[in-house]
């Protein structure tokens, strides 16, 4: 009889051990290392610290501890067996998507950079996690030794929540290095969004992902879309250097292509500082106005000290909505564990703009799925204004035609995904027309100089050479020019040529040389151009530059030669 007590009782004190190590992974695993592991990894992209959500992600933990615990310890037999199994089964499944979706990782679909998974991966990978799961549910639970395996995948269980510790040191370390405080950030805000000067101005508009095929699209369909275009010129033959935001944009405003060598840091620490084209506004008496993203853009903005006027000093961040906040991170940190066809098709880095901003005085400029409606509403409500003491520079980067697609043709925020790129692009049209048309009625549009362009053409794929051309629209007008109809050139012209057609039109005092303007480039020439592509080999520390030499027409693919392949690493590191 005491030996059956004794028996009885390590039994049911394997099943306390058993039950308390598996409520505790689950919550420990699938929130607080998944949400640490991409905070650590991404901190320079974020704004927020780890105190605006970590007690949450606790709470969480604890309720999921509590709860799955007790459910495990209140039950026996074939039904604490059963749960067990799929609770082990699911840390296994999750373990392996995450290992599975960090080798393959290309970027978030809501920011752009990736696809979602195709119809027919959704469907391998759900098989893959439906037979795993049943595989282990059969050994633990129905399997004739399925005590032994029980203690085998109670060892899983400890020694999976081990590895996920230790592969978050080397990250934690990494951020504890870092000034993680939000003393001195400073920021490009929305301050002067809508002033302009009451003499000369510089214009550049950028819509995001300006691809060639979206322009020809729109005219085809909306031909009205360029009703407002006097004095432009279409350059049907245009290359941007890169395919991405970043590094294109900040190749746009300094002129200074990205040494990847450096960390994006020190690159826009570089090239801000040198650049010949900020340096000559200053000189030649313009106010600067930048809107670009942070990230893409800087990181702080202190590399614009004294050189641009709407910097804006941080006083912190603050959370605007705990819910959408914590709705968000909770998207966010599960991306790497969900099955492919339960991953959100919308989170994004920028989704956070949303529910957490910079404290300062005046609101930081950022671009996500409102701000392309919201500059419309504002040039509707309060227009365009002018200042009388200097000329003015602005450059201004929209989302444009930029995935994923929530703006219809009218500028009205809709659910993302639910109008096409062709719409988009018609509602970033409307509102570069309004733009214009204001420009037009306070009577500076004539000695405006305007370019309308892309940062990067529609790259549809980043793993693998390109299979086709990669053209970016791009519209101008210099100044001096007005009431002339649309014209069309096909002088094969790139991103190369952007601040020499600046400094010309301009007519801006320099003692540097520029290169070539658009206008200087033969509409029978040919013209040797280089574009820069990174791409994704499947590994963060092995992605490769590849340098395109295009020699005539870059319409025509054939004419398309990689010369040379470099392994850069981390392309945003």
């Amino acid at each position: 009889m005491e030996r059956n007590k004794e028996i009885r009782f390590h039994r049911s004190k394997r099943h306390i051990i058993s039950s308390l190590i598996t409520g505790f992974a689950v919550p420990y695993l699938l929130l607080i290392c998944a949400s640490l592991s991409i905070y650590f990894s991404n901190s320079d992209e974020f704004i927020f610290h780890i105190a605006d959500f970590m007690p949450a992600f606790l709470l969480l933990s604890l309720i999921m501890f509590v709860v799955i615990s007790a459910v495990l310890l209140i039950t026996k037999g074939w039904l604490h067996n059963t749960i067990f199994a799929l609770c082990a089964g699911g840390i296994v499944c999750t373990y392996i998507q995450t290992l599975v979706t960090t080798l393959t990782f290309k970027g978030l679909p809501g920011d752009g950079t990736a696809l979602p998974a195709s119809p027919v991966q959704m469907v391998i990978n759900l098989i893959i996690w439906i037979v795993v799961l049943a595989l282990v549910l059969w050994l633990g639970a129905f399997f004739s030794k399925a005590e032994s395996i029980r203690k085998a995948l109670c060892f899983l269980i400890i020694l999976i929540s081990v590895m996920q510790t230790v592969s978050l040191i080397p990250s934690a370390i990494n951020y504890s290095d870092k000034d993680n405080s939000q003393d001195n950030t400073y920021y490009l805000s929305t301050e002067n969004l809508l002033e302009l000067s009451s003499a000369d101005n510089i214009i550049v508009f950028v819509l995001d992902c300006f691809d060639r095929d979206f322009y020809l699209d729109l005219v085809n369909n909306y031909p009205e879309a360029t009703d407002s275009l006097d004095g432009f010129t279409y350059y049907d033959d245009n290359i941007a250097t890169f395919p991405r935001t970043f590094p294109a944009t900040p190749s746009m405003i300094s002129g200074i292509n990205t040494d990847f060598s450096l960390s994006r840091k020190e690159y826009f620490a570089q090239a801000y500082g040198a650049s010949p084209l900020l340096n000559d506004l200053q000189k030649n008496n313009y106010k600067v106005n930048l809107y670009t993203p942070s990230f893409h853009g800087y990181e702080n903005a202190d590399v614009f000290t004294d050189k641009v006027a709407n910097l804006c000093l941080s006083e912190g961040s603050r959370v605007t909505s705990e819910s959408g906040f914590i709705k968000r991170m909770l998207l966010l940190s599960s991306y790497f564990w969900l099955p492919d066809f339960m991953k959100s098709e919308t989170i994004s880095a920028n989704s956070f703009n949303e529910v957490v901003t910079l404290e300062g005085d005046i609101p930081k400029y950022s671009v996500d799925n409102n701000t392309d409606a919201g500059i419309y509403q504002q040039l509707l409500c309060t227009g365009l204004s002018v200042q009388d003491d200097k000329n003015t520079f602005t450059f201004l980067h929209i989302r444009g035609c930029h995935s994923p697609y929530a703006m219809d043709e009218n500028c009205n925020v809709v659910e993302s995904g639910s109008v096409t790129p062709l719409e988009q692009t018609r509602g970033a049209f409307r509102i570069v027309s309004e733009y214009l048309n204001q420009l037009k009625k306070l009577g500076i549009y004539e000695d405006a100089t305007i370019i309308i362009t892309g940062d990067h053409a529609d790259l549809k794929f980043d793993s693998s050479d390109y299979t086709e051309p990669m053209l970016t629209a791009l519209l101008v007008k210099n100044k001096g020019e007005q009431g002339t109809p649309l014209r069309t050139s096909t002088a094969q012209v790139s991103q190369a040529n952007l601040h020499a057609s600046i400094v010309k039109s301009a007519q801006l005092q320099t003692d540097y040389s520029y290169g070539r303007a658009y206008d200087e480039i033969g509409e029978d020439e040919d013209v040797t151009r280089i574009h820069y592509f990174q791409l994704h080999t499947g590994s963060k520390r092995k992605d490769e530059n590849l340098t395109y030499e295009i020699t005539g027409a870059g319409t025509d693919f054939s004419n398309w030669e990689v010369i040379s392949r470099e392994e850069i690493g981390y392309t945003y590191k």
